[in-house]
């Protein structure tokens, strides 16, 4: 996937709800999990997620420890998930409490050191806050440039 221009990203009804509530019920902590997806031609339709529970959950962004086996992890989950679930797409999602949908510091210093991926973000609902529930991707590339490709990925929400 060279850019997300041309690309769709469609999310049920169900499990926007399922996996916005989550993160609610989480609230305010900032919690981890993957997203799983199915490639179409030129969408992809997010088919379900689970908790990453490698993760603690966090009042804040937290760098990780060892940067070297947060990608080792990562890498050998997503191949994992790949086969033993059969799925297209992995992604690594999180809550921002906050209801900021732009990446954190933190965030861009992981995209970096992982030169390319996507990161989804998880905004709960937060009534209080007139907060609406939201999700959003960042896919970044920095693998053949200096300055990195971060474009926005907009979730379509579609009845089931």
């Amino acid at each position: 996937m060279s850019g997300t221009k041309d690309f769709r990203y469609l999310i049920t009804e169900s499990l926007f709800k399922e996996i916005t509530d989550k993160a609610a019920e989480e609230y305010p902590n900032i919690v981890h999990g993957w997203l799983f997806a199915e490639r179409k031609e030129n969408f992809g339709i997010c088919t379900k997620f689970i908790m990453n529970t490698d993760l603690r959950k966090t009042k804040a962004h937290v760098k990780p420890r060892s940067w070297m086996r947060y990608k080792k992890s990562k890498i050998y989950n997503m191949r994992k998930f790949k086969q033993e679930l059969g799925v297209d797409i992995v992604w690594q999602w999180h809550s921002h409490p906050s209801g900021n949908e732009k990446l954190h510091q933190i965030d861009k210093r992981i995209l970096k050191y992982l030169s390319n991926g996507v990161m989804i973000i998880v905004i709960p609902p937060a009534p209080e806050k007139e907060q609406k529930a939201h999700l959003v991707g960042w896919y970044y590339d920095k693998r053949y440039t200096k300055k990195p490709i971060i474009e926005k990925m907009v979730f379509e929400i579609i009845s089931e």
